[in-house]
């Protein structure tokens, strides 16, 4: 199947030039612009990547925006995760913390573990840990495990919501595939915990792995960026993805867009979760 897809592909294959002068030419990434019907239809524009582990290709709509570099959000909330658990501040993913008691709405205003604020991308607990580990920490953990920029600032609290850290779709498939293998520089205890509070849906032979993003600088909301990263198993098929994108209309709603296109992309591949039965 896997060979099929890609004979099919082929007319469409691009190949992307070493920088390294005199270096072959190594195939890369296969264009699909046909997904520009899937944003176009949520009023969205942005980039999707789809990792293949398997030939090391990656299928890309708009490699020119998978390239750049781009807040991360929340979706910075899994590596966070792992320095969190790496570093013993946060010592299992069901420890509870204490909400602070400021009424922010819905799922936020109570006590929370790991595993809660993954599922409610609960920003306050993220940067209430991010004040425990301290900025030494996270340097530490940029060094032995690349995170995009690798930039932290002067804001604890705030770096990974707007400025400066920032990382590609490219790069997010690359690194999440390792946590995928076990692969990072995190204990593997650390990785498998991380892996397991991911989990988006659960089905007999199908398995979705995810973490949202969304975050803005301006008032207006007019640089609003948002995220659906992770990885996707069905049967014995593997794909990680990262999809980014932004408002091109006026209806334009973040949270339905980014997992509709996401659940779109992956009909299209095949790769969608089985019905459901009676």
């Amino acid at each position: 199947m896997r060979i099929l897809r890609l004979i099919v592909l082929l007319p469409i294959l691009a190949t992307v030039v070493s920088c390294q002068e005199n270096e072959p030419i190594v195939p890369e990434e296969i264009f699909r612009p046909e997904w520009s019907t899937i944003f176009e239809a949520h009023e969205a524009l942005g980039a999707m990547v789809m990792l293949d582990p398997e030939t090391g290709m990656r299928h890309v709509y708009n490699s020119e925006r998978a390239r750049h570099r781009f807040s991360p959000a929340s979706t910075f909330k899994v590596y966070n995760s792992l320095v969190a658990l790496e570093t013993g501040v946060v010592p299992s993913a069901d420890t509870m913390y204490a909400w602070d008691g400021v009424e922010r709405g819905g799922a936020w205003d109570q006590d929370h573990s790991l595993r809660m604020g993954m599922r409610n991308s609960t920003v306050w607990l993220f940067q209430e840990l991010a004040e425990q580990i301290g900025k030494g920490p996270y340097e530490e953990a940029f060094a032995r495990e690349p995170y995009g920029n690798g930039l932290i600032g002067d804001d604890i609290r705030m770096f990974w919501l707007g400025e400066p850290l920032a990382i590609s779709a490219n790069e997010q498939v690359a690194y999440l595939n390792r946590l995928r293998l076990g692969e990072l520089a995190f204990r593997p205890q650390v990785q498998e915990a991380v892996r397991e509070i991911m989990i988006l849906g659960d089905k007999p032979g199908y398995t979705l792995y995810g973490k949202t993003g969304w975050t803005w600088t301006e008032e207006d909301r007019s640089d609003e960026v948002g995220w659906i990263v992770g990885w996707v198993e069905k049967d014995d098929d593997v794909w990680v993805y990262a999809l980014n994108i932004e408002s091109d209309g006026p209806y334009f709603d973040m949270r339905t867009a980014r997992r509709a296109i996401l659940d779109n992309v992956l009909g299209e591949m095949g790769l969608g979760p089985p019905p459901e039965r009676d």
